[in-house]
């Protein structure tokens, strides 16, 4: 069993063919026919259906190619750990963050960040959670940042920060008066598009089979930015986090209203035994040093779980 054979089947198991696979691996179909081959006689176990196309993994093919995504990143890792002992860090570091959040943090902190490692290329990557997921698990990203706890095999997450849910609505909103949920006109909600993290938390304590039902006029977005925009041209009310309403103008601000104690847990995921975590343990530092000192306690709040789970 060498690396190489590794590589090739987790490339195809990435492309679901052998035609798409070889191409990407730049060798020809039947080099990697053959080297799958002999990787599964030699392990005992069939890690691809072949019988009808798309190529799929079997069930066992998971598992081990699972452990195999371990084995490949660690050893691209080895590439790095020598710049990660050094003093000074160097070198391009690719950080994935999800679009709820991407646009409202990194601002905050990227100039912080700069200035503590001049040596040091970022990289971002806005993404959907999944994506960032398998990115880190799959070596292509250093690190992500979402909304955590996650559970999901060879990645570990670290709470920085916690940030409310808002509702923002089209008119002002009597300074603390609170907005029952059970109250909500769910004909005046606009909300992010289905598959989006922060959507799938609000389903933890909204009805969304009532926001598109009836509805003459759907808009399905993935930006924050443009629920603000809409909800201030077409009336009703959106749902923000936090970090979203320190962008709000002074008259924007009066359109706010907390959703009760509700908040979700921002953290950093990594692959475990990351040789780079040391950055990333810099990375937190800068972050918790430049969002508001209230945010970096989940005292008093209900945390809602993301319930992210990916083989």
């Amino acid at each position: 069993m060498t690396l190489q054979q590794l590589r090739y089947a987790l490339a195809l198991q990435d492309h679901s063919s052998f035609k798409l696979a070889s191409q990407k691996l730049n060798i020809s179909q039947p080099a990697l026919s053959i080297q799958i081959q002999k990787l599964e006689e030699e392990i005992g176990l069939t890690l691809f259906d072949r019988s009808s196309g798309p190529v799929s993994t079997t069930s066992e093919g998971k598992l081990f190619l699972i452990r195999a995504e371990e084995l490949v990143t660690g050893a691209s890792d080895l590439k790095s750990y020598s710049n990660n002992l050094k003093s000074d860090f160097s070198g391009k570091f690719k950080i994935g963050v999800i679009p709820t959040l991407a646009p409202f943090l990194v601002p905050l902190f990227i100039d912080h960040l700069q200035n503590e490692h001049p040596q040091i290329e970022l990289d971002f990557f806005e993404m959907t959670t999944n994506n960032v997921i398998d990115g880190v698990r799959k070596g292509e990203l250093d690190t992500g940042l979402i909304a955590t706890p996650v559970n999901v095999y060879g990645i570990e997450s670290t709470a920085i920060f916690y940030e409310k849910f808002f509702f923002y609505s089209s008119t002002p909103i009597p300074f603390n008066q609170e907005i029952l949920i059970k109250n909500l006109d769910y004909d005046q909600l606009w909300l992010l598009n289905e598959g989006n993290c922060f959507r799938d938390q609000i389903n933890n304590f909204c009805d969304l089979n009532k926001i598109r039902k009836g509805k003459r006029f759907i808009y399905r977005s993935n930006s924050i930015d443009a629920l603000i925009r809409i909800v201030d041209v077409k009336g009703g009310m959106t749902i923000l986090p936090e970090l979203t309403t320190l962008s709000l103008s002074s008259e924007q601000e009066e359109n706010i209203s907390p959703i009760g104690k509700k908040a979700r847990e921002i953290g950093i995921i990594n692959r475990k035994n990351n040789a780079r975590k040391r950055f990333a343990d810099s990375l937190i530092q800068s972050i918790q040093k430049n969002i508001p000192s209230g945010m970096l306690t989940s005292k008093g709040l209900e945390v809602v779980d993301p319930e992210i789970v990916m083989d």
